[in-house]
């Protein structure tokens, strides 16, 4: 029966499987006014708000760490928070998997601060982050492609994206998603646990057929004490 019940229990667990949370680099991402963009941060799928396609949950960011170098008129800047998620009062746009991930700092008030817009897609949701990682082109080098943006916003609540200059954006670039801990796959998990409720229904069948012999056995004796009997 324990071994039933552990069974039993690996197959729930390989209906239930999350997904694991995503660690996404930032790979080749270079502006066209000079400079780069490094670093990686990561995904929960399973967690977070509603995005913009009405679809919930939409993720939760987090362990963020971007770097921009210098060029087209910026000093270059490191990001560690994400407006609104991170920042309660930076509430001009919040994170949506699906569409965006924008960059502050942790001050209260944004206003001239240097920010950085993420566009994993441009205009068709709801293509962009999934649980699965991959590849989201962020090139900004066609209509279907992300694009990264980084300019100094223009209000405490870093509101209006149409940053005020010097603002730039990349011309080539791209972020790489991959799991950073693996986790059982269910199909595994499933493939084991009908494994051993194999298992475990042979040796029931094994042992009735063991059981058999025996029942025969008594049934044998019995008539012939009736037999004797009479």
């Amino acid at each position: 029966m324990r071994l039933a019940h552990t069974v039993f229990a690996l197959l729930i667990l390989s209906l239930n499987a999350s997904a694991t949370p995503i660690t996404w680099t930032l790979s080749g991402v270079t502006f066209g006014g000079g400079g780069t963009a490094s670093g990686s941060f990561t995904f929960d799928a399973d967690a977070g708000t509603h995005c913009s396609t009405g679809d919930s949950p939409c993720g939760m960011f987090s362990n963020i760490d971007i770097t921009t170098t210098s060029g087209g008129g910026l000093p270059g800047a490191t990001y560690l928070s994400a407006c609104e998620q991170d920042v309660a009062t930076c509430n001009g746009l919040s994170p949506d998997s699906t569409e965006v991930l924008l960059l502050t700092s942790t001050m209260a008030d944004q206003s001239g601060l240097d920010a950085l817009l993420i566009s994993f897609i441009f205009g068709v949701p709801p293509e962009g982050l999934t649980d699965a990682g991959g590849t989201v082109d962020i090139s900004n080098t066609s209509f279907f492609a992300g694009s990264v943006t980084e300019g100094t916003c223009v209000s405490a609540a870093c509101s209006d994206l149409n940053f005020a200059d010097p603002m730039r954006q990349d011309d080539a670039g791209s972020v790489v998603g991959s799991s950073s801990v693996p986790e059982p796959s269910s199909w595994l998990l499933l493939g084991t646990s009908l494994a051993g409720l194999g298992v475990v229904r042979f040796r029931g069948f094994y042992r009735s057929r063991r059981a058999c012999p025996l029942r025969e056995s008594q049934r044998n004796r019995t008539r012939l004490l009736t037999r004797a009997a009479l």
